[in-house]
């Protein structure tokens, strides 16, 4: 019998992954609420509507006469509570709900992973402005702020002046649907994606990447994550390091049997402070695309077997070639369209796996001042033989985008 799969949520550009999970062995179910053309081509049956919205997701599901689906997940879309309660409703392979949201609550994930004794920023969680600053107060300036229950760096905001405090303690509550906000005490170091699959027990490690942060306070109090790069520039003892620290905090949240996606710091002193775990591929075509590109190992099919409760390949999961391979994004920071042109030729230059845009651009269009991590103007990813030469194809590639602004006085 033909297994019915539905992916409930595409994160950014992962809808290219789509194809990639094609087969005559499963029926594709895809429930987003961005469609492209690639999701239509994809799917057997397309479904529009909120992927965050379990509700939604299941009155789609009943119109569209699907009573039966045999496996659930997203494709790096941040949703794990909507993919636990689908699962448990067609009886499906996943983890528990109070689980999903462990690992998707920030203030709820610091807590369970404090009482494991891992190391965690020095944190508070505040309901209200007047919390907030009693927080910031006991923790000190600088620090950071962020909503309790969002993603993709969304109201993610650095304090480091008492005047303040209360200005971006509004502005990170307006964005919290629970209303709920986590303070942290701000660290400085590097960081890492680690991508993992957790099953009895066992972490298999599939891929690490060294996040760039080299503008990462140019458009403070905003953050500015200008991608992953491939192979980490940490030694083999620093990574196993970290890995372990990813083992004990995936225990600490029950994550068995799940896909891991991490943000890890690693300080200057040599601590390795968890950030994220959380029960999802990792996004934004880190996993799928930047990973593969350097190591050869591609996720996908054991995500499905994870899905459907099949035991994994763990052969698939070991390496089977190693170069550097980066993705590079642009901030969109304010500007009105003046030319827009299509980016293929730039597509074909040697070294280039892709290039995209990371909003619809057109003549005239207005671009806001940056404000969060989804404020991406354009990216790339790139590969070379050494991470020298990936990074500059990469910058090299981003320059050369057919763009212009309309300068001041025009």
């Amino acid at each position: 019998m033909t297994d019915r799969l539905l992916v409930c949520g595409v994160g950014t550009g992962m809808d290219r992954s789509l194809a990639e999970l094609r087969s005559p062995r499963l029926e594709l179910i895809v429930v987003t609420d961005t469609p492209t053309d690639r999701a239509r081509a994809a799917a057997d049956v397309l479904l529009v509507c909120d992927p965050d919205d379990a509700v939604a997701v299941l009155a789609e599901l009943s119109a569209a006469g699907i009573d039966r689906i045999d496996g659930v997940f997203s494709l790096g879309a941040d949703n794990p509570p909507v993919i636990s309660a689908l699962a448990h409703r067609f009886g499906c392979p996943g983890l528990p709900m109070e689980t999903a949201l462990n690992c998707t609550l920030k203030d709820r994930r610091l807590a369970i992973l404090r009482r494991a004794w891992l190391d965690v920023p020095t944190f508070a969680t505040a309901e209200s402005v007047g919390e907030a600053v009693q927080a910031v107060a006991q923790i000190g300036l600088p620090a950071v702020i962020k909503p309790c229950d969002q993603t993709g760096s969304l109201g993610v905001l650095k304090v480091e002046s008492p005047d303040r405090v209360r200005e971006l303690a509004e502005e990170a509550l307006r964005l919290s649907p629970a209303g709920r906000i986590v303070i942290e005490e701000f660290l400085e170091g590097t960081e890492h994606t680690l991508a993992a699959f957790m099953v009895d027990g066992e972490l298999r490690r599939f891929g690490f990447a060294d996040r760039e942060y080299g503008r990462k306070e140019e458009f403070a109090p905003h953050f500015f994550e200008g991608g992953d790069t491939l192979p980490s520039r940490l030694t083999a003892e620093q990574i196993e390091e970290i890995t372990d620290a990813v083992r004990r905090g995936a225990r600490a949240l029950r994550l068995d049997p799940a896909v891991i996606n991490t943000d890890i710091l690693r300080t200057h002193d040599g601590r390795v402070v968890l950030l994220e775990i959380t029960c999802r591929l990792t996004g934004s075509r880190i996993a799928t695309e930047v990973m593969r590109l350097a190591t050869g190992v591609d996720p996908l099919p054991n995500v499905v077997r994870l899905a459907l409760g099949r035991p994994l390949e763990l052969a698939e999961l070991e390496p089977t070639h190693s170069r550097a391979a980066v993705q590079r994004f642009l901030p969109a920071d304010g500007g009105v369209v003046e030319w827009v042109g299509d980016p293929w030729h730039v597509t074909r230059r040697p070294g280039v796996h892709d290039v995209f845009w990371g909003t619809e651009l057109a003549p005239g269009t207005v671009v806001p001042p940056y404000r969060g991590g989804s404020d991406v103007l354009a990216g790339v990813i790139a590969y070379a033989t050494e991470q020298a030469a990936a990074e500059a194809i990469a910058e090299r590639t981003l320059r050369a985008l057919p763009l212009r602004f309309k300068d001041a006085a025009g």
